[in-house]
């Protein structure tokens, strides 16, 4: 028996006291009050009954990462089946499985069976030790059992022998059970194509590609750099690595990406047929500018500066177009022509890489271009905050949500698509006025009203948004529009408007549409279409169609998770005047000599500008003079890098005075200038980084007459495509100048390892996975051996058959908590002494009073006034006493004083004399 707080025990020797003073009883009660107090302490105190035949837990651990099995799901579900029917009573079964990450597929459960595999994995790795550690986790600690794995063996993550002693220390065994593909006859391999980390431009290079293969082989290989073919000819592989010499020389600087493809007929595993690699090509620190006039004010002024300029279209951005890049100019650039991943590598590149950021204004820039609740938002000296000022008049939205099956599926984050719309339609909803109105439905092949047209002072129900569902047909646009044309035709608002989501691969039965359309376009409504898709999926035609007769805005949101900054770039677009499109006039703020030698005085007038709000600790050089007095030029630094806003039109139809204003390319200059100066050198500083496989390993080493950094350097790692967000991870000193850390790539692609020093950053040359670790070369037994390895740390054996596992799994100790029963102990005992004290105990004290008056009485007859003779031997020769008062009645004595019971008596006697009057 254990208690979980025998410390409650201390209290029978105060409470005992107590009793022994203030409760005593004689007899029976007495006892029953001390049983009652000993039952009611222990029960404060916790006990616990502890039985060693409680059941075990067995956990399933699977791998379903991209090596293993094409049926891996269907047989870890025959074998998860199989145990679970020869569960005994307290037995469970819980289900985790892993790739990148494990994921708790089934809790352990007592009953039920396992219903197969639904959660996400990331298939391009698999460690194996996270899962072990989840195992763990997930059996309680005052539990045990067994922990069973079934992979292939190819973990990609820590050893997962560490997992397994953790495991072992609490008494629980790893079993296993080998899946894994046959090891093909023929396997050709890029392993590694190895270039220097960084050349100059117009230098001459060599380097080299190393190819393993199983067996003697004529193949084709295939060398491209950045997409332009450099070789392509047939290579006679012999069995084991060979090494392929290879040469180049680069005219421009920048990132170089080259691919490595070797094609061989019968390769078992076409997986690991190509190699990657990135070369940074040195030169001075470029300006990117990314405009839509290529030709235009901005980048005549800044290419007159004697910058080293690249000019693009907006496109879609990568780490890797940034590498080399020491400040990115946005010049009236839509958020959307960027991507999501796009947005996502422009804020890790000014945070973490401590790159430049200069944005200019316009119809298609801040507010208004999508970058409210972008990954950029953060990153401006201005806040694209709403504020009452800038109301428009009143306005009627009528929503219109795709929730068709395809809704259903999951984004990155575990969330549904349907989540993230409805996050996105709540945060478009609560960017109306008080005096707006809005509806909200879901369309799949009817319409499911969740609130028809209400203004939003009655206030709107925006749990209901949230709680949208999916699993319908694909969307009826033609019933959606007409859904929609129903509920906007209710409002009398000056503004209507109908926004519709819906999937660009699965909208179905436009019906009489454009007939819809054309009677609301008659009442003055405007229609706007939000795709979830790309402009190439089947039915994204359809919905450019529906947006152009609507005359409204069509949106194609490629990546679920920027709906919700898409659905606020709608709404701001209808609902709000983020951009002010009169003309203003200009005055100089404090901060302008922050950015060198410019004019405080005869500034222009502007034509327009994006309506923001100056950030707290962000500096201001112009100021508009209307009522707004907003920032027009705003800076501020930001982690490593520095960001600056210019509200203004450089060059469109609101540019105003500000093109023909003398000092325009000096500020300009300027601004890039103040951006490009954000990262500082660390001294003589060196970062490196080199790939060992799937294994990163970046050393830092310090001048060796500076003095130490105040705080250790640490590891910024960022994918090059933004899709994954940055992750940070400690060094560690190697020598008594070089910290070094090493870790895991988490997935194939580039990777750009950036080296933090305080507020300081240095990139070190990106590095590049060309496929998943999963698929290095390597046979089966390998994996058996490490399964064997993580096995016999616990004593774990090889499980060809589920039958017998339970029997051999350790029983944990159950506890049964004693608490309950000793309470209702405690409430019989205190009703038996209740009882015994009314029932048995006054009887007898009540013959016992009898008793006592009797002889009272008797005695008080029989005594006389005065001494009696010692001679005298009969009561009756003595003369009669004198009564001194009224006689007392028979058979009463007087009660003895103290006590419940003496009072009673004397009110009794009282009372018998009243009656005998």
């Amino acid at each position: 028996m254990t208690f979980s707080l025998p410390q409650a025990w201390v209290l029978l020797l105060p409470l005992g006291l107590f009793l022994w003073k203030f409760g005593r009883r004689p007899g029976p009660p007495m006892w029953l009050r001390a049983a009652l107090l000993v039952l009611t302490v222990g029960a404060l105190s916790g006990p616990e009954l502890r039985r060693a035949d409680a059941g075990s837990d067995v956990v399933v651990v699977v791998d379903r990462s991209a090596s293993m099995p094409r049926d891996i799901d269907r047989t870890a579900q025959e074998l998860v089946s199989h145990l679970e029917s020869q569960r005994r009573p307290g037995d469970r079964v819980g289900v985790i499985v892993f790739g990148r990450e494990p994921r708790v597929e089934q809790p352990l459960s007592s009953g039920g069976a396992f219903g197969g595999f639904t959660r996400p994995v990331d298939a391009e790795s698999s460690d194996l030790s996270a899962a072990l550690d989840a195992a763990n986790a997930l059996i309680p600690q005052e539990r045990t059992g067994r922990v069973l794995v079934l992979s292939d063996g190819r973990a990609t993550g820590t050893d997962a022998r560490g997992s397994a002693r953790r495991l072992a220390a609490r008494g629980i065994a790893v079993d296993w059970r080998q899946l894994a593909r046959p090891e093909p006859p023929l396997d050709v391999a890029v392993v590694s194509l190895d270039v220097p980390t960084a050349v100059s431009s117009r230098e001459p290079f060599q380097f080299s590609a190393s190819v393993y293969a199983s067996s003697a082989v004529t193949g084709t290989v295939r060398l491209e750099r950045n997409g332009r073919v450099l070789v392509k000819g047939p290579f006679d592989f012999q069995p084991g690595p060979n090494v392929l010499p290879l040469r180049d020389l680069i005219e421009e600087p920048g990132l170089a990406r080259y691919q490595l493809t070797v094609e061989v007929p019968g390769d078992g595993v076409v997986e690991n047929d190509k190699g990657l690699a990135v070369l940074r090509v040195e030169g001075p620190r470029r300006v990117l500018l990314v405009t839509n006039q290529p030709k235009g004010t901005l980048a005549k002024a800044l290419e007159a500066t004697g910058l080293v300029l690249e000019v693009r279209a907006p496109f879609r951005l990568t780490l890797d177009d940034l590498d080399g890049v020491g400040s990115v100019v946005l010049e009236n650039v839509d958020a959307n022509t960027l991507g999501e991943p796009g947005l996502n590598a422009l804020a890790a590149y000014v945070e973490q890489a401590g790159g430049g950021l200069v944005m200019t204004g316009g119809r298609e820039s801040f507010g208004e271009g999508g970058y409210r609740r972008s990954p950029v938002e953060p990153l401006l000296p201005v806040s694209l905050e709403m504020r009452e000022e800038q109301r428009r008049a009143s306005i009627a939205i009528s929503i219109l949500m795709d929730c068709s099956c395809s809704m259903g599926a999951t984004v990155p984050d575990g969330r549904t698509k349907m989540e993230v719309a409805a996050e996105g339609v709540v945060a478009a909803l609560t960017l109306l006025n008080p005096q707006d109105e809005a509806s909200v439905h879901m369309v799949d092949t009817e319409t499911h009203e969740i609130f028809p047209l209400r203004s939003v002072q009655a206030g709107l129900p925006y749990d209901k948004v949230a709680k949208g569902f999916s699993g319908g047909g694909g969307i009826y646009v033609g019933e959606a529009l007409r859904t929609g044309r129903k509920q906007i035709f209710k409002s009398e608002k000056p503004t209507r408007h109908v926004l519709l989501f819906s999937d660009a691969a699965d909208s179905e039965e436009p019906d009489d549409y454009r007939r819809t359309l054309s009677e609301l376009q008659g009442e003055g409504v405007t229609v706007s279409v939000i795709g979830l898709g790309t402009p190439k999926d089947v039915d994204a035609a359809l919905l450019k169609e529906v947006a152009q007769r609507g005359g409204g805005r069509i949106y194609f949101a490629e990546d679920a998770m920027s709906l919700p900054r898409i659905f606020s770039q709608e709404t701001l677009a209808v609902a709000r005047a983020t951009f002010i499109d009169e003309p203003v006039s200009v005055e100089a703020a404090p901060d302008l000599p922050l950015l060198g030698k410019l004019p405080s005085e005869g500034l222009p007038q502007v034509g327009g500008y994006n309506l923001t709000y100056l950030r707290p600790r962000a500096s201001v050089a112009l100021r508009t003079l209307d009522t707004h007095a907003a920032p027009l030029l705003a800076m501020w630094p930001r982690g490593a890098g520095r960001t600056v806003a210019f509200t203004a039109e450089v060059d469109g139809p609101f540019t105003g005075e500000l093109r023909q204003w003398g000092s325009l390319r000096a500020t300009l200059e300027a601004m890039v200038r103040w951006t490009l100066a954000g990262s500082s050198p660390l001294g003589e500083a060196v970062v490196r980084s080199e790939r060992r496989g799937h294994l990163l390993r970046v050393t830092l080493d310090l001048p060796p007459d500076e003095p130490l950094p105040a705080t250790l350097p640490t590891l910024m790692l960022l994918s090059g495509d933004g899709t994954s967000a940055p992750t940070e991870h400690p060094m560690r000193w190697e020598e008594d100048d070089r910290l070094v850390a090493e870790l895991p790539l988490e997935g194939s692609g580039t990777w750009h390892p950036v080296v933090r020093v305080g507020t300081r950053a240095l990139r070190a040359p990106p590095v590049a996975l060309p496929y998943a670790p999963e698929f290095e070369p390597g046979s089966p037994k390998e994996g058996l051996a490490l399964l064997r390895a993580v096995a016999a740390v616990g004593g774990g054996v090889e499980r060809l058959s589920m039958t017998g596992l339970f029997e051999e799994a350790p029983e944990s100790e159950g506890h049964l908590a004693l608490a309950p029963w000793l309470v209702a102990l405690a409430v019989a005992v205190l009703l038996s002494e209740v009882a015994v004290r009314r029932f048995l105990s006054a009887p007898r004290q009540r013959v016992k009073a009898r008793a006592v008056s009797e002889a009272s009485v008797a005695g008080s007859v029989l005594a006389p006034s005065s001494p009696v003779p010692s001679t005298v031997t009969s009561v009756t020769s003595a003369p009669a006493a004198p009564e001194a008062g009224p006689r007392a009645p028979e058979g009463e004595a007087k009660p003895k004083e103290g006590g419940v019971d003496s009072a009673l008596e004397a009110a009794r006697a009282r009372s018998r004399r009243r009656l005998d009057r």
